[in-house]
């Protein structure tokens, strides 16, 4: 089973997420506290001359006000007492001079050696974010006021602002949308609106801004219950549970590149379903990758996701390929995983569930079905060739009987290896043996069940029924079977909303599996369904009665 994920910091940068209230109270209170300290990459000896010229003003007013200010600004000349204090700044009162001594000592610029007043730290040696607000403001005096912004909210923005014009210019969707949804800033000033916004909880938060924060702050954003939903206006809420699982990071499933190339493929630009008889089971699949939605079309957040996952441009249909970053994945699997998962691509492209006379895909790319057509044909399946239709602007290719007979049995074959390496300490026999019984009894489904489990990671029923195609309930049916013949072994793993098992291959079960003669377990099979039961017991009933007999 696949352990990639998508992370958050892995989404497009103008998602924006609904931080539960605790969340965003305790980031927001530690970042805007400690913003404005945050050293900027600027020559303080060009920055201060620059704003003691431009505001005619000395760094140390500028900084502390006209009355700590000049206090410091004398200290800065020589040490003086508290007297020559008071007979250098004859305009403030005695008190006022003594409670800016005290509000300097308290945050470390001066202290006092032998009833002599110091500066303790040179402040002036660097330039802070909070430097940089001031300095804004006053450029621009009354503008903050009139937004109803604090000092604080500056800093903020004045912080963030490098991150935006970087994400802005990386991202070339933002120059083809529209300025709505945050997507744009004119100034640092309606950034800063937006972010007072995003920490009182008005508007949501994109992921630009909160990786950004997170970064800054040490907190994780990918702690259980911090984001309460995620979008993009005015797209459907996207709520990260699902069966009580919170989904966040993104778990992506063996056969997510077949959920990701139907979307890719099948969607029209409103994210509706093509047919629509495969909507329940694609949405199915997306519940348990991102989470619960309320709609009947696939949420503009999904297909963002997926596009910027997979690094596929935003462009028509003419110029659609075969993901490089699939193929990627697909190279870094094992030799069975890579075929099981190729094979699974083809299987969707083609519609091979179908009973159908001939297979043939259409497409408006000609590179598309070049890249299918190599996929078929580096599986050893062998060739197909690309028509073009006549009259229309599509290509087509076909699917022959005997290269559909290849593919089948390559995937029977596959899945067979897949078990023989999970059950390596067997001798070929008795591999090919375990093969045999599991699909004698249990059929194609068990087989299934069995080529994706393993030795050493244990995987939950949810994704085997995914992994195998087959409905939850028949999974842990079939689980409790393997359980019961001891083959597979489980681990239970208990949370306080939640409860799940972790199953995997048990090398003592199988090995006495295999040595158990088929007569015995066929005689004892026959004993166990021969006694009398009343007709309405479920089958588990009547195996419990039936042990019990026995002992």
């Amino acid at each position: 089973m696949t352990s990639e994920a998508i992370h958050l910091r892995d989404f497009p940068p103008f998602i924006r997420f609904e931080l539960t209230g605790s969340f965003r109270r305790k980031v927001f209170s530690h970042f805007t506290d400690r913003v404005g300290q945050l050293e900027v990459e600027l020559s303080p000896v060009e920055f201060w001359r620059a704003v003691e010229s431009e505001f005619a003003t000395s760094r140390y007013e500028f900084v502390l006000g006209p009355l700590r200010g000049g206090i410091v600004k004398k200290l800065d000349e020589q040490p003086l007492t508290t007297q020559a204090l008071l007979k250098s700044t004859p305009q403030f009162s005695p008190y006022s001079v003594y409670h800016a001594l005290s509000w300097l000592r308290e945050h470390g610029l001066v202290e006092k050696r032998a009833n002599a007043w110091l500066i303790r730290a040179d402040y002036f040696a660097c330039v802070h974010v909070a430097d940089l607000a001031r300095a804004l403001d006053l450029r621009h005096e009354g503008l903050r006021r009139k937004n109803a912004l604090s000092i604080k909210d500056l800093e903020v923005a004045i912080y963030l602002w490098p991150v935006y014009e970087r994400i802005a210019e990386r991202d070339a969707r933002c120059t083809e949308v529209s300025t709505a949804y945050g997507r744009s800033y004119q100034d640092q000033f309606s950034l800063a609106r937006a972010a007072k916004a995003w920490a009182g909880g008005a508007i949501n938060i994109p992921q630009w801004a909160l990786i950004a924060i997170t970064d800054f702050t040490g907190h994780d954003a990918e702690e259980p219950a911090a984001i309460a939903s995620y979008s993009i206006p005015p797209g459907v809420k996207i709520v990260p549970y699902y069966k009580n699982r919170y989904k966040i990071p993104l778990e992506l499933s063996p056969d997510f590149d077949v959920i990701a190339l139907r979307i890719l493929m099948k969607c029209s630009e409103d994210g509706v379903i093509h047919p629509r008889k495969y909507q329940k089971l694609v949405f199915k699949n997306l519940y348990h990758t991102f989470g619960l939605f309320h709609s009947n079309r696939i949420p503009c957040s999904i297909r963002e996701i997926i596009g910027h996952h997979y690094r596929v441009p935003a462009g028509d249909r003419d110029s659609f390929r075969l993901p490089e970053r699939m193929k990627a994945h697909w190279e870094s699997l094992l030799q069975l995983e890579r075929e099981l998962a190729q094979i699974l691509v083809l299987e969707m492209l083609f519609e091979l569930d179908k009973p159908r006379r001939t297979y043939e895909l259409i497409s408006r790319s000609e590179g598309f079905l070049t890249d299918v057509s190599l996929l078929v044909k580096e599986l050893g399946l062998g060739e197909l060739r690309i028509r073009k239709r006549r009259d229309r602007p599509h290509y087509r290719i076909y699917l022959p009987k005997s290269v559909k007979e290849n593919l089948e049995r390559l995937k029977d074959d596959t899945e067979r290896y897949k078990i023989e390496r999970g059950a390596e300490f067997l001798s070929e026999d008795a591999r090919v043996e375990l093969v045999q019984r599991v699909k004698d009894r249990w059929g194609e489904r068990g087989v299934n069940i069995i080529a994706n489990l393993s030795m050493d990671a244990g995987v939950r029923d949810l994704d085997l029924a995914r992994a195998a195609a087959i409905t939850p309930k028949e999974v842990r049916k079939l689980l409790y079977e393997f359980k019961d013949q001891g083959i597979i072994t489980d681990v239970r793993e208990e949370t306080s909303t939640l409860v799940e098992y972790y199953y995997s291959l048990s090398a003592a079960g199988i090995a006495k599996f295999v040595a158990t003669k088929r007569g015995l377990e066929q005689a004892g099979r026959e004993e166990e369904l021969s006694y009398p039961f009343p007709e309405e017991f479920s089958y588990y009933q009547r195996r419990r009665i039936s042990s019990e007999a026995v002992k």
